[in-house]
């Protein structure tokens, strides 16, 4: 399997605007099948699904995972339980890309709803068929790992890194190469806060509202030329810009899939 290219940029614009000296990001989005943070694991674990036809998966509606497991493998139907979240306009955009993928067949609703769906279907225990874990977590990849050695390597040791936290996959691939990490909490308030006292480097337990994210990102819009999420990145940014103290170098993972326009 060929390594995927670990792609870093600086912004100086978004520097002067948290105030620090150096922004350095980590371009996730733009790595190939639509990108996004699980891009470089799922390469790994299609690898091991060949005899596999169907995959089964309990993640928010018009989730990354499925955005990308869909494109990597074309033959394979990916079945998506998707939850809904008050995405707004993304969570819209996101469904609706989805939608349009021949090989995924989605169903949206409730948490519980969505669960029970999810498992009736895995109690069949059906050949061919493989059930994710909840949210697509795939735990700690050497891939990845590779890639935050070969960002380290980049940037120097200096910069503390910043990424969103949904399974907290990256989060602990980042904590096994450096201390200097933090995961900006981004799902439901039970969730976030489970994750707050079970992760260590997790933070943001109060999150802004989606209105507040959304002009964030507009800001970052204007400053960068990019339209990144409001749910993830929109979370990250606005912590960011919260934050009274920062480190003064800062390494921000982009994590979610290449430029999708949800601002219209």
């Amino acid at each position: 399997m060929t390594a995927l290219e670990t792609r870093v940029e600086f912004s100086s614009a978004l520097a002067r605007w948290l105030g620090v000296e150096e922004v350095a990001l980590v371009r996730e989005d733009l790595l190939p099948d639509g990108g996004g943070k699980k891009r470089r694991v799922l390469a790994c674990f299609a690898e091991e699904l060949s005899d596999i036809k169907h995959i089964h998966l309990l993640s928010y509606a018009g989730s990354h995972t499925a955005f990308t497991l869909s494109r990597l493998l074309p033959e394979v139907v990916i079945h998506l339980y998707g939850t809904h979240y008050d995405g707004g306009a993304y969570e819209a955009a996101m469904v609706k890309q989805l939608e349009a993928r021949e090989n995924v067949h989605q169903q949206i609703g409730s948490f519980w709803t969505m669960g029970l769906a999810f498992n009736k279907q895995k109690w069949k225990s059906r050949p061919a068929h493989h059930f994710m874990h909840i949210g697509g977590s795939l735990g700690i990849d050497t891939s990845t790992k590779s890639a935050v050695d070969e960002t380290i390597k980049t940037i120097g040791e200096a910069f503390h890194h910043v990424v969103a936290v949904a399974s907290g996959d990256l989060l602990s691939s980042i904590a096994t190469e450096t201390p200097a990490v933090t995961g900006v909490l981004t799902q439901p308030l039970a969730i976030r806060i489970l994750k707050y006292m079970s992760m260590k480097n997790a933070s943001g337990l109060w999150k802004t509202s989606l209105n507040q994210r959304i002009k964030t990102m507009h800001e970052v819009r204007e400053l960068t030329g990019h339209t990144w999420d409001p749910i993830f990145m929109g979370t990250v940014f606005s912590y960011l810009e919260q934050k009274k103290e920062l480190p003064p170098k800062l390494c921000i993972w982009v994590t979610c899939p290449t430029e999708i326009d949800w601002l219209g």
